[in-house]
């Protein structure tokens, strides 16, 4: 294949891998970004942070929710949120056994009506825990299903989280077998996530991934998160054949998202929650519902129009330089909003963030995606490439070495600047939010796959790379090539893609072992 990256360029791919280098136990899959900083902080996040937390002398396929294996209870699991961030990470790390075999563990938890614990603390089984006179009962199993905070926060979590696995694993692995074989359990989990929701279509449940404030009783977020959740599991029937559950599932995500639209929408942004006596409230400034909204694609295209301007430059959701924050104006919360003794959520934390940036990738917001990304590469490093639970104006507070915005990072850059999507057909999607900077200077990765491995860089006019798999792969990118001309090649000849809008498909053939499939992409102007 024709060589077309400058000595420059390749000089900076070297670097790249340097810096990749100097990790412990690099992997063999590596990103290549013309950032230094940001190449850095992720390969630290994967290898210092998240494969450091994965310990199976605990159980096959444990991982700690903290890098040094100790923070929030040596051999405890968090299967709600956590859960879903350390294993959607791993997966892009290549670690498929580890969260499959995580999975199995967390299934052995359900209840008979589908409910799954917040939280697994084997030592504490039967016992109480909390603060004195606010504590709840670890049920004998070791799972904890109450949340000690008053109104039982996090009820919508543990269920969403669930759901959200099955479709990444699947995504992942294309195991039809696994898949049949999950989804009774799955659906018995969304069932619960059903009872949930009122009449209307308002789903209960208090603060989705908040305890203080307690958002009690409809968290917004929750409305957005439940609905993405169940067109992911209706899709997940689909692919399995079950046409009923299909639209079984897909008639509940239309009953949330049809009142989230209605009644959240406030005329120029969405309520945060609604409380059972005051209502819609609405008055700490935009928040992360904002983000919910146009992230999990709940929002009507008249109201993307109205929000996305006040949202995209928005510095209040940045707390002492870090994203993202719940709120804009958190200093207006009130005591009544939380019915513990504090507020310690009013934090900028890595799930806000990984909301935000999902919500820039859909609005293909490229500057304003490596803004946050810059920012937590930057908070890592300065720290030693250690996260913090949560940061304020003050700084970091809450846990140690916790593995959120390292999960995140590594997730940001995969699925929104990089643009990688595992597709339920078994192809792969490449759209890619990268700014300018990034396409005149190239960019791309290392990447395995369940039969084999994608190597590509992509820069202004070409894509090229090479696959080596034991079974063919569909690769489809999105590239703007208006007015252009294009020219793909495999192996040498040129072949004839299939062109839908801005999408580009390929079919990359079987490799052996010692010879890779070579492709091009070229995009010229038209004679």
């Amino acid at each position: 294949m024709k060589l077309l990256y400058s000595k420059q360029h390749l000089a900076f791919i070297l670097l790249v891998s340097s810096i990749c280098l100097k990790t412990a136990a690099q992997q063999y899959d590596t990103v290549y970004l013309p950032d230094p900083l940001i190449t850095e902080a992720y390969c630290k996040a994967a290898h210092q942070n998240i494969l450091a937390a994965v310990n199976p002398s605990v159980f096959d396929g444990y991982f700690s929710v903290c890098a040094d294996g100790k923070g929030f209870g040596y051999g405890n699991t968090y299967p709600s949120l956590d859960g879903h961030q350390m294993s959607d990470a791993l997966l892009w790390l290549g670690q498929i056994n580890t969260v499959k075999a995580n999975w199995e563990y967390v299934k052995s938890f359900q209840k008979p009506d589908g409910r799954l614990p917040i939280a697994i603390l084997p030592a504490e089984a039967g016992k109480k825990i909390g603060p004195s006179g606010f504590t709840s009962e670890v049920d004998i199993n070791g799972g904890l299903y109450t949340h000690w905070v008053p109104k039982d926060p996090l009820r919508a979590l543990a269920g969403t989280t669930y759901i959200q696995n099955a479709d990444v694993i699947f995504r992942f692995t294309f195991d039809k077998q696994w898949l049949k074989e999950q989804l009774p359990s799955v659906n018995l989990t969304a069932n619960y996530l059903a009872s949930l929701i009122s009449s209307e279509g308002a789903v209960g449940g208090a603060g989705y991934y908040v305890e203080r404030p307690t958002r009690v009783e409809y968290d917004g977020v929750s409305q957005g998160h439940v609905a993405d959740a169940f067109r992911r599991l209706a899709l997940l029937n689909s692919v399995a054949g079950d046409e009923a559950s299909w639209k079984k599932y897909n008639g509940l995500a239309d009953l949330v998202e049809s009142y989230f639209r209605k009644k959240f929408w406030q005329g120029d942004q969405y309520a945060e929650y609604r409380h059972p006596d005051k209502g819609f409230i609405a008055g700490h400034g935009l928040t992360d519902v904002d983000w919910t909204a146009l992230a999990t694609g709940i929002a009507s295209e008249e109201q993307k129009l109205i929000l996305w301007p006040r949202l995209k430059n928005e510095a209040g959701f940045y707390y002492n330089r870090m994203p993202t924050g719940i709120a804009t104006r958190p200093e207006t919360y009130e005591s009544w909003e939380t019915t513990y003794a504090d507020n310690q959520d009013l934090a900028a934390m890595g799930r806000v963030w990984y909301i935000e940036a999902w919500a820039r990738a859909n609005m293909r917001d490229a500057e304003g995606l490596i803004l946050g990304i810059r920012a937590v590469s930057r908070a890592g490093r300065d720290s030693g490439y250690y996260w913090r639970e949560r940061y304020n104006a003050k700084g970091g507070y809450g846990a140690r070495k916790y593995n959120e915005y390292p999960a995140n990072l590594i997730r940001v850059i995969q699925r929104f600047l990089l643009g990688v999507e595992h597709g339920l057909d078994g192809a792969l999607r490449l759209s890619p939010v990268a700014p300018e900077a990034f396409w005149e200077s190239g960019f791309g990765q290392s990447l395995s796959l369940r039969n084999g491995r994608l190597y590509y860089m992509m820069k202004t006019g070409i894509v090229e790379g090479s696959y080596q798999g034991h079974s063919a792969q569909t690769l489809s990118l999105r590239l703007f090539h208006a007015g252009k001309s294009i020219k793909v090649k495999i192996n040498g000849k040129v072949i004839t893609p299939v062109m839908k809008g801005e999408w580009i498909t390929l079919v990359l053939p079987a490799s052996g072992k010692d010879r890779a499939s070579a492709f091009s992409i070229e995009m010229l102007e038209k004679k």
